[in-house]
């Protein structure tokens, strides 16, 4: 599932960052490797949750964003935190 999660993540992070030469990669930062200024962040944001109804990212990204963890692998840990395992 994880992995599953992590092409999501970066496929919606690569259709919100257009045609920059940045390789999105899973430990990229969304702010310091990306630069996703703050509506790149709302699309982010906004795209996670019609991807995974009920996960937001807001609190994660708070605890995360300083200290420039808040990288798509770290993102994708939470979100896993919140979806039901596939029998």
């Amino acid at each position: 599932m994880k992995a599953k999660v992590a092409q999501h993540v970066i496929a919606l992070c690569r259709s919100i960052d257009g045609d920059k030469t940045t390789p999105i990669a899973i430990d990229v930062s969304l702010t310091r490797t990306l630069a996703f200024d703050s509506l790149k962040l709302m699309q982010f944001f906004a795209g996670i949750e019609q991807l995974y109804p009920g996960i937001a990212l807001e609190d994660w990204f708070i605890e995360h964003s300083s200290d420039g963890q808040d990288t798509l692998g770290s993102a994708v840990a939470y979100m896993t935190r919140f979806l039901a395992p596939n029998p």
